[in-house]
């Protein structure tokens, strides 16, 4: 039914790719496409260029970044290195289309994309996709009503949806505070421990099971950093950060 909502979609309203804006001329694929083939290509040698930190592809970089191993995150997951102070370049078109603009084509295409990656990394740390749980980063009330929707929301929920797992987890995410863009390392460590809070009701089921943090990008860590750290009083076996995108300046510093 939902591919043939899908298709039905298409038909109406030929997507566009995310990159480059031109119509995609699969309107009735099933599967999920959100770059054109040109970009498509360009795409794929960015998740092949060589990472900031360690040297591998960057898709097959799985080191997490600065704090997170202190606070319980074994790994983290990513597609390719952005540039924020850049709009040219594929990958930097596709982070910000996904920040900008809710898209469930795009969200679809980067489910698609990190899905081998997550079961990959499930097996290595001897878990299954049934004992795994969804957990996203929520973005401020402030940036949400400001853009209609929540960019990491939408991609946990195309995760749960390509992975076949149970319903995310919801954290919130207190009022007031910082944007997080706008601050040096630490401010963004102090400003991302003080914003977000687990919820108990929500969080009860977590003991013994791996859970999987969402965000959209890494910039210092600081984000999934204080989410795990909230997280860890529920007892989880493991956690794994899953991101589109880390800083390609920095690379080791959200």
């Amino acid at each position: 039914m939902k591919k043939s909502f899908r298709m039905l979609r298409r038909l109406l309203f030929p997507p566009k790719c995310a990159a480059c804006g031109v119509l995609l001329d699969d309107a009735f694929s099933a599967a999920p496409r959100a770059l054109c083939a040109a970009c498509l290509v360009k795409w794929d040698a960015q998740k092949e260029a060589l990472c900031h930190c360690c040297g591998e592809p960057v898709a097959d970089c799985k080191r997490p970044v600065n704090a997170m191993p202190r606070h319980g995150i074994d790994a983290l997951i990513k597609l390719v290195e952005y540039e924020p102070q850049k709009r040219g370049g594929v990958g930097n078109r596709v982070i910000f289309k996904l920040k900008d603009k809710e898209s469930a084509e795009l969200q679809a295409f980067l489910a698609a994309e990190l899905a081998p990656a997550i079961y990959k990394q499930l097996v290595e740390l001897g878990q299954t996709p049934e004992n795994a749980v969804l957990v996203w980063a929520p973005r401020s009330k402030k940036a949400e009503r400001a853009r209609g929707f929540d960019q990491s929301r939408g991609l946990c929920m195309a995760l749960s949806h390509e992975l076949g797992m149970q319903k995310p987890v919801k954290m919130i995410r207190r009022t007031g505070g910082r944007v997080q863009k706008m601050l040096g390392e630490e401010q963004r460590r102090q400003n991302a421990f003080s914003a977000f809070e687990a919820v108990p009701e929500h969080c009860a089921d977590l003991k013994g099971k791996c859970v999987i943090l969402v965000d959209d990008v890494v910039t210092t860590g600081s984000t999934l950093s204080a989410c795990a750290a909230k997280l860890r009083p529920y007892k989880p076996a493991t956690v794994i950060g899953v991101c589109v995108a880390t800083d390609a300046p920095q690379n080791n510093q959200t």
